[in-house]
């Protein structure tokens, strides 16, 4: 059963053995490293701890299929605290001390910006599975996009903010909203996002307004001046690009100062069980939210990955656990395909990757981002069969390519 599920998340041509597993005049490790640099404290921790699991599975499935080049897989684990800064000394450390030659992660762009220049010096490939920020595979640079370097280091299964603004904004066209305002984290991610929106409604020619934009750090307590000057703008839609922990406060607050009467809408930072842990967010969400976009697969490799994620852990899969598995198996399908456990090698072999994942089919352009993916509309609703008596659920799906 393993054996056949390895042949259909993976190309069969990446499964042949290779000889020559360890490169020349080098010490035989006993298995394949594979870095896992996830955010299981901190602001994203109730994400990432139920993503960690996702790389878990993929790892269990690949070590009962016989491992990589002959070898079990060992899942070096590391926490980012959702600070750049601790996940890049996590990526560090993986390198400089455990010895792993790729990584599945960072979880966020900033870690990930940090990272990546270090990553082309150690050779060392990365594989995000949520790092959504624009700038970590193309800058502008007086107003003409050129690629980041060391992006040929750097690769993700999730797809692009641009991809997901798109998206959004599409909606907000398709609704008839006339009066746009924002909300987001004060970093790459939140403000990326939002260009991306308003970039996007630019380009087709939207004849509303952005009547309000606001940006906030991270682990601030009290939004409720921020909201009052969001409510006193008059808009029609609200967009909210969040963390769990923060996400729960602005929402609370929201509810609190009478922003329930206006359409919002969410994105992939705001999604998952965590926001429900306070009653006021979760009534929040559930009268308000409009859509919301995640990065989602389907397919036959889909319903297995969501049935086996289920199985084991007692829960249903949330966002990015499926990209974080399809990363996992997207290391150890190109370390096969490299035929040593080498960071160049495995890098050239990431490049020439195109298999069915739990996201659809994964493969990446000559920048490390995915080629094609689809996105899930999702809402919030009432679910008395959930300790919160609440849950994430979907409207329709969207499918995206370049």
């Amino acid at each position: 059963m393993i054996k056949k599920l390895l042949l259909v998340v993976a190309a069969v041509s990446l499964l042949v053995p290779v000889a020559g597993c360890a490169p020349s005049g080098s010490t035989e490790e006993e298995t394949i490293k594979i870095g896992c640099l996830l955010d299981t404290t901190g602001g994203l921790g109730s994400m990432g701890t139920r993503i960690l699991n996702g790389a878990r599975l993929a790892v269990d499935e690949i070590n009962a299929a016989g491992g990589v080049l002959g070898k079990q897989v060992e899942l070096v684990e590391e926490d980012g605290k959702t600070e750049a800064d601790a996940g890049f000394d996590r990526i560090k450390k993986m390198v400089e001390i455990d010895g792993v030659k790729v990584i599945a992660g960072p979880m966020i762009t900033g870690a990930s910006l940090l990272a990546i220049p270090y990553a082309k010096e150690q050779q060392v490939p990365l594989i995000s599975p949520s790092a959504t920020g624009i700038p970590l595979s193309e800058v502008e640079i007086d107003g003409v996009k050129v690629i980041k370097d060391g992006t040929e280091w750097f690769f993700r299964t999730c797809l692009r903010d641009d991809a997901q603004g798109f998206v959004l904004a599409d909606i907000i066209v398709d609704k008839g909203y006339t009066k746009l305002a924002t909300i987001v984290l004060n970093n790459t991610y939140g403000k990326g996002l939002e260009e991306a929106i308003v970039g996007r409604l630019q380009a087709v020619g939207w004849q509303g307004e952005h009547v309000a934009s606001v940006h906030y750090d991270e682990g601030t307590k009290e939004y409720r001046g921020e909201l009052q000057g969001i409510k006193d703008s008059g808009p029609d839609v609200v967009f909210c690009c969040s963390y769990c922990d923060d996400g729960i406060i602005i929402f609370k607050q929201a509810l609190d100062i009478g922003l329930d009467d206006i359409a919002w809408m969410g994105c992939d930072g705001n999604y998952g069980s965590g926001l429900f842990a306070e009653p006021k967010s979760a009534e929040f969400m559930e009268k308000t939210f409009v859509a919301a976009t995640r990065t989602v697969g389907s397919g036959s490799v889909n319903e297995h990955f969501n049935a086996a994620y289920e199985e084991k852990f007692g829960e249903a899969p949330e966002v990015y656990c499926d990209t974080m598995y399809d990363a996992v198996w997207a290391a150890a399908n190109a370390v096969e395909a490299a035929g040593a456990y080498d960071g160049d090698a495995i890098r050239v072999a990431l490049t020439g990757l195109n298999f069915d994942g739990a996201t659809g089919q994964i493969a990446f352009n000559e920048i490390g981002d995915r080629t094609a993916g689809s996105f899930e509309i999702w809402h919030v609703v009432k679910d008395d069969t959930t300790e919160t008596g609440y849950k994430n659920a979907a409207i329709k799906i969207v499918d995206w390519s370049m």
